[in-house]
């Protein structure tokens, strides 16, 4: 049976080459899990000297430039912006600074440099408009205990054909607890090549993801083709209802019950964990044994609620990917969401965070083109809950206490997010022959219910940045499309 080292190199421009992950569970002995934080421990050390040392170059210029100092006689930074400035000084000064480096893979040098980089055109591009949102700030050095990863990029990264084990550059063979068949049969028949692996830490086990390079025929067209759904993203109750635009309900969904029992009991144990003994860095004190196990229970039931969210995010969105070709969703402003509304508001800030519009988002683009299909984003100010999916009537004011849409012009009474709904849906249908496409979806606002700030009453249809699939090889340059 072959192994990754004998697939063919897979081109990341082959329009029947996608970007998939695969994350697998380890169980490591006390060996390899010490040598895991050995390498975690030494990516953080890395990414805060770099940091440190760009900060430093900063706070130096600015206090030259206020004393005056003319631009030919500013002392000059350490190294520059780019990557690969940045990488370069790390192995100049990595003997000195670092002499425990040849104990760990190489490429952690270059995963540090990478985040080191990315954080530092984050603040250049947030400073100079090039990046939308709030200010970004000073990049922060990472904590232990809170960035407990790490990326390699080259060496032994495997996937063992026992299925049962992987193999890490200086970690050696690790065992896992998923079974490793599905990426390996791929694997060894050629369709598949791992370009790098992760490892990360999350509560009380340890993780491995790896990047893969997969050959997928995309279909050209859906099985279902022609078929059109509009999901209306909410809170409560009902996080996605689906609807076609003749106003036929197809999915109505909301989180387990369970996330709320969770949350309560999350919140009950944060209050008995604020009455004990936790860290002090400043005073040198350890927690005690009562704040440790408190802790160790919260995190619990976060992980819980991660998993019960992933798992109610990857159904839905399969369900309806693999039954319609387009599916039209909003482009919700979330920050101006939970935003607004001091502590009064503090529950709605909780569901709102809890229904993970983003990750939905993502998953739908990514399934529907996978199953041939097409994603589609309305624009930010379609007033989808205000308008008449009947008549096209659109409302001045609807609060969020009014759960059914009730039409003062044709006389309809329906659901408000089933109403919502069948607009988005109506969207995708063209009523002349050729739909038109609005490109001002960018203003910021509250989604939705802004129908005040749209400038035509009926909105606008935009597709979806990530629906076009672009490409990113492992530099970060868009690559060609599909």
């Amino acid at each position: 049976m072959t192994t990754e080292s004998a697939a063919p190199k897979l081109d990341n421009n082959d329009p029947d080459v996608i970007v998939r992950p695969y994350k697998f569970a380890l169980k490591p002995t006390a060996t390899q899990e010490r040598k895991l934080r050995q390498h975690t421990g030494a990516s953080r050390f890395v990414y805060n000297h770099l940091i440190a040392q760009w900060r430093d170059d900063i706070r130096t210029f600015s206090e030259e430039k206020k004393r005056g100092v003319p631009d030919s006689e500013l002392t000059p930074f350490t190294f520059g912006r780019s990557f690969y400035d940045i990488r370069n000084y790390w192995n100049r000064v990595k003997g000195d600074c670092a002499p425990w480096y040849r104990e760990v893979s190489k490429d952690i040098g270059e995963d540090a440099a990478r985040r080191a980089h990315d954080s530092i055109e984050n603040w250049h591009n947030s400073r100079s408009g090039k990046r939308k949102g709030r200010r970004v700030g000073l990049p922060r050095f990472h904590k232990r205990g809170c960035h407990e990863s790490c990326t390699f990029w080259a060496g032994a990264i495997r996937v063992n054909p026992d299925r049962h084990s992987v193999t890490l550059p200086k970690i050696g063979t690790i065992r896992t607890y998923e079974n490793t068949r599905k990426l390996q049969r791929k694997i060894a028949k050629g369709t598949a090549r791992i370009v790098r692996a992760t490892i990360s830490e999350g509560f009380r086990r340890w993780y491995v993801s790896f990047t893969v390079y997969e050959r997928k025929r995309i279909p050209e067209t859906h099985r279902n083709s022609g078929s059109v759904v509009g999901i209306d993203m909410g809170v409560g109750d009902h996080v996605i209802v689906a609807a076609t635009p003749h106003g036929d309900e197809v999915m109505r969904r909301g989180l387990p019950t369970t996330i709320a029992d969770y949350d309560k009991r999350i919140r009950h144990l944060q209050r008995k964990l604020s009455h004990k003994q936790g860290p002090n860095r400043k005073a040198k004190t350890k927690p005690s044994n009562r704040w440790i196990r408190a802790n160790n229970q919260v995190n619990k039931y976060r992980a819980k609620l991660t998993n019960i969210r992933h798992d109610f995010a990857a159904k839905s969105v399969h369900e309806l990917a693999k039954n319609y070709e387009t599916i039209v969703i909003e482009d919700l402003n979330v920050q101006s969401m939970t935003t607004r509304g001091g502590a009064h508001k503090r529950g709605l800030n909780r569901a709102i965070a809890q229904a993970s519009f983003a990750d939905l988002r993502r998953r739908i683009t990514y399934k529907t083109r996978w199953n041939g299909g097409t994603t589609v984003v309305a624009d930010r100010w379609f007033p989808s809950s205000k308008t008449c999916s009947e008549c096209g009537e659109v409302k001045s004011k609807l609060s969020l206490s009014e759960r059914e849409y009730i039409c003062h012009r044709c006389g309809v009474v329906v659901d408000r997010d089933l109403n919502a709904a069948t607009n988005l849906a109506k969207l995708a249908v063209p009523k002349s022959g050729v739909s038109t496409i609005d490109r001002t979806g960018s203003s910021p606002g509250m989604g939705r219910e802004g129908a005040e700030k749209s400038n035509s009453p009926s909105g606008g249809l935009a597709p979806a940045d990530e629906a076009s699939m672009v490409r990113e090889d492992l530099s970060g340059r868009k690559a060609g499309t599909r």
